[in-house]
């Protein structure tokens, strides 16, 4: 699994997460079976990005502060292709929830050439920062 921090302060409580892209373009043999999402909310002032990842290995979800929520269940990749998953379209759980941080897994192994996530972000001005840009980069 790998931790990615969501730019402009995550995704806001509320409107979430409502576009995921997995991207295995050029991997027509080395390609995952299968892609898992889980995601987490973490108040900056309070929670540090190493405790988020130190709870996202966790087992024992007693022992950390961080609680992790699923975002996308466990769901199939093909070779050399775009893989989106849209809220409204019923693939993403949770999705609105606020969202700092997502823990992506893949099964077995293989690579991902890159992972979008798409929402409202959280950070105050965020509209002044990203202009005229689609909704939203995150």
């Amino acid at each position: 699994w790998s931790v990615i921090k969501l730019g402009l302060g995550g995704a806001r409580e509320g409107e979430g997460v409502s576009r995921i892209i997995v991207d295995t373009r050029h991997f027509k043999g080395n390609f995952p079976e299968s892609v898992t999402l889980d995601a987490c909310y973490a108040d900056p002032a309070t929670v540090s990005d190493d405790v988020v990842c130190t709870s996202a290995g966790e087992k024992d979800e007693a022992k950390t502060s961080v609680e992790w929520f699923p975002l996308l269940k466990r769901t199939l990749l093909t070779a050399d292709a775009e893989h989106e998953f849209l809220r409204e379209g019923g693939h993403i759980s949770n999705g609105r929830r606020g969202v700092t941080h997502v823990r992506i897994s893949i099964t077995p192994d293989g690579g991902l050439s890159r992972v979008r996530i798409y929402g409202a972000p959280a950070a105050a001005g965020s509209e002044v920062l990203m202009g005229n840009a689609p909704r939203s980069h995150l």
